[in-house]
């Protein structure tokens, strides 16, 4: 995992999508991700969370095979819109 970097891009205020590649060279996987909306009340999502709601990730399984799990890449992704996020907070106060 340590040779996977994730490029953030806010496509608009509620959407992102998130580029995973392999040493910078090999793209390997897109991922779009979207607030919770307020209809999704009932579903168990955090709402401080961002969620997956596209991905294309078949690279990802010809370098890391079982050594990467979706669950794995879904958090990282979470985890860098969640830092972008304390970053523009920060920076507007």
């Amino acid at each position: 995992m340590s040779n996977l970097t994730f490029d953030l891009t806010f496509l608009e205020k509620d959407r992102c999508r998130i580029v995973v590649s392999y040493k910078d060279i090999k793209e390997l996987g897109t991922l779009y991700f979207e607030p919770p909306k307020r209809t999704w009340n009932n579903k168990p999502i955090m709402n401080m969370k961002w969620a997956c709601v596209d991905a294309k990730v078949e690279g990802l399984y010809e370098v890391g095979g079982e050594m990467i799990t979706p669950k794995e890449i879904v958090a990282m992704c979470q985890d860098l819109i969640s830092s972008h996020q304390r970053q523009d907070q920060e920076s507007t106060e």
